[in-house]
């Protein structure tokens, strides 16, 4: 059973029923936890048809012990195997699109940085470049902004970035990096803050 343990995931649908979406797509939520937020951005991108898609969600589920917010201290939030069991098998046989990446956001970062292989004509072709990523992994400011310099140098033409939990981020910081690099706020929000790439 997919479920959340956010809210506002209607914001998700209708900035991404607003892309232009036809070619080769990829997509990226950070923090799986139960699958909700992944299943909507599938959901929401398939409307579009594109003719090649890929949806990349990256968590490293047992159960670590890790700071989930700023000045929090490290806090074990039961993100179990088990869940991780229940989440990938249903998404993995209803969403072919789907791609699972049992890592921390940190390690995925070291080893993805050139992009994914996406099968086309029978051939595999690299392709690294985000249209829509989901930001609902760690929630500290310093965890966030690593993520960002992650993506921002991979984002596509209008690419969309999702910041859930963003109240409790130190924004100031946030916002002048991506105000930085032609990202700005489109919708904002009590859970989620979403910027969108100007270029």
């Amino acid at each position: 059973m997919i479920k959340g343990d956010s809210s506002e995931y209607h914001l998700i649908t209708k900035h991404i029923g607003k892309l232009n979406i036809d070619r080769a797509t990829l997509t990226c939520e950070i923090g799986l936890r139960e699958g909700l937020g992944s299943k909507i951005i599938m959901d929401a991108v398939r409307e579009h048809k594109p003719n090649l898609y890929k949806h990349v969600a990256i968590d490293p589920y047992n159960n670590l012990s890790y700071e989930h917010y700023d000045n929090e201290g490290s806090v074990v939030a039961g993100y179990t195997e088990e869940m991780k069991q229940k989440t990938v098998s249903y998404l993995y046989e209803n969403y072919p699109e789907f791609d699972f990446y049992h890592m921390t956001d940190d390690y995925y970062f070291r080893t993805m940085g050139d992009g994914h292989q996406l099968g086309l004509f029978n051939n595999m072709m690299l392709f690294g470049l985000y249209k829509v990523v989901h930001f609902d992994g760690p929630h500290t400011t310093e965890a966030v902004i690593q993520e960002l310099n992650f993506f921002i140098p991979r984002s596509e033409t209008k690419a969309l970035f999702i910041i859930d939990d963003y109240k409790d981020l130190r924004m100031g910081i946030v916002d002048m990096l991506l105000l930085t690099y032609n990202f700005k706020v489109v919708e904002e929000g009590e859970n989620k803050i979403i910027y969108q790439k100007e270029i």
